[in-house]
């Protein structure tokens, strides 16, 4: 019985557990249609996210995080005609990832990780569009995702890239894309 506990004990060790709290830094852009006459101009946001992740070497992390996405745009022959929207999502990123150091695994981490995000909309806002509407705007997309991330004790540091499978603008070709920095402490 006691053998049993041990086996037990020794499976739990090996599969870790951790919570995560974040915020960061966005950089948002869109890959517009090369056929419009306007050109995305790279802006910036914000998000706020937590999260559980399980297992040493390999482990999987399920988490939920508020992104501020804002969008600045320039006429392409004219630089003072800019317009601008911005969304605010709840983004649902299930990730995969490799801990390169799992042996120091709770003092010293480096991470890469791939994820898939399913992101809903809450709300939207344009600034100086006639021909667009909110209804024009996605509620949803999903984006793929490729990180890095860096563990010391119990703080964090990630580094990526998402890019929408989807077209944010629905009457146009344009998938989001966006690069981020996120720091936060795990526990």
């Amino acid at each position: 019985m006691a053998q049993d506990e041990d086996i037990q004990e020794k499976k739990e060790r090996k599969a870790r557990s951790s919570f995560k709290i974040s915020a960061g830094v966005n950089f948002n852009g869109l890959n517009l249609d090369t056929a419009t006459e306007t050109t995305s101009d790279l802006t910036i946001g914000y998000n706020l996210g937590l999260s559980y992740k399980r297992g040493r070497f390999f482990y999987y992390e399920i988490g939920a995080r508020l992104n501020s996405r804002p969008y600045d745009f320039t006429d392409a022959f004219d630089s003072s005609d800019t317009f601008s929207f911005s969304t605010t999502a709840i983004d649902v990123p299930i990730s995969l990832g490799l801990n390169l150091t799992s042996f120091a695994d709770r003092l010293v981490g480096v991470r890469v990780f791939v994820s898939g995000i399913p992101s809903f909309t809450t709300s939207k806002e344009l600034k100086g569009i006639d021909d667009l509407t909110e209804d024009n705007l996605e509620d949803f997309i999903f984006y793929g995702q490729l990180g890095v991330g860096v563990d010391i004790a119990f703080f964090f540091v990630e580094l990526g890239f998402n890019y929408g499978f989807d077209d944010m603008v629905n009457t146009i070709n344009s998938n989001p894309n966006q690069g981020y920095l996120n720091i936060g402490f795990r526990f």
